[in-house]
């Protein structure tokens, strides 16, 4: 990839991240792309504010010194709750950060109680405090649970696949419990597992996912033709121990992958 060729980065610290460049892919919108997964402090839901802040900075700071980036996305809850301001204030390229989809559950419910699986960073942060005051008024019923320990099983599947149902099942439990109607998805590893979470429901339920809405957004930047010819994806893993590379190839969307050097 010529290092004057402008890029779309999307940043993760995993897996998830692929569930918006594939959405992106899907779209034709024309790269390339550059997928940055930091696997090594994976998760980064259970990580402190602090340091993700200061990992993040550094990472984009080193990325924005190598490419010319035409836009990122932050295909991340966690790292848009805690970074995204300090990255709009320090780069000069559009930045799409994601957020839990409180506005379209809040349309969606008809019974007014929506259920929110979140990584305990998204939880906790005023970001989502900020969300939920803005959008959620005292008729709504909020039941929020942690997604604790799922991140770590949906990276490891198929061989957790029994872990992770033993994991969810408890959390499904709570959710039909309190008679929700609808799941809000506040991570971007779960829309991996959405037909698993479906099969545990013994109701239908509505399950948002903001992946097409981060991909909208996306969209507004890209100032050349879409073009599905130009999809080229380079990956940055910062601990291919295991070959992590190999495990993302097999779950992105393009025909031409291939792995460069963590900056």
């Amino acid at each position: 990839m010529d290092q004057d060729t402008p890029v779309i980065l999307v940043f993760d610290s995993g897996l998830g991240g692929t569930t918006i460049l594939n959405h992106t892919l899907a779209r034709k919108i024309r790269g390339p792309f550059i997928y940055v997964a930091d696997n090594k402090f994976l998760p980064y839901g259970q990580q402190k504010k602090e340091f993700i802040q200061e990992r993040v900075l550094e990472i984009f700071s080193k990325l924005n010194q190598k490419y010319t980036i035409e836009s990122a996305v932050l295909a991340c809850n966690t790292v848009t709750a805690y970074v995204a301001e300090q990255l709009r204030g320090s780069f000069n390229f559009p930045i799409i950060g994601m957020e839990p989809g409180l506005k379209p559950a809040i349309k969606a419910t008809k019974n007014k109680n929506i259920g929110i699986l979140a990584t305990e960073g998204t939880i906790k942060s005023l970001r989502f405090t900020s969300l939920v005051d803005r959008f959620v008024s005292d008729e709504h019923n909020l039941i929020i649970i942690p997604g604790v320990g799922l991140v770590e099983e949906i990276e490891n599947l198929p061989d957790s696949a029994e872990n992770l149902l033993n994991n969810l099942k408890p959390k499904i439990k709570q959710f039909e419990d309190a008679d929700i109607d609808v799941l809000v998805l506040g991570c971007t590893h779960y829309p991996i597992i959405i037909e698993q979470l479906k099969s545990l429901f013994s109701n239908n339920i509505e399950i948002i996912d903001t992946s097409e809405a981060v991909v909208n957004e996306l969209e507004k930047f890209i100032k050349t033709e879409y073009s599905s010819n130009n999809q080229e994806v380079d990956v940055m893993v910062s601990d291919n121990s295991n070959s992590y590379y190999e495990k993302i190839k097999k779950v992105i969307h393009s025909s031409s992958i291939k792995q460069i050097k963590f900056i």
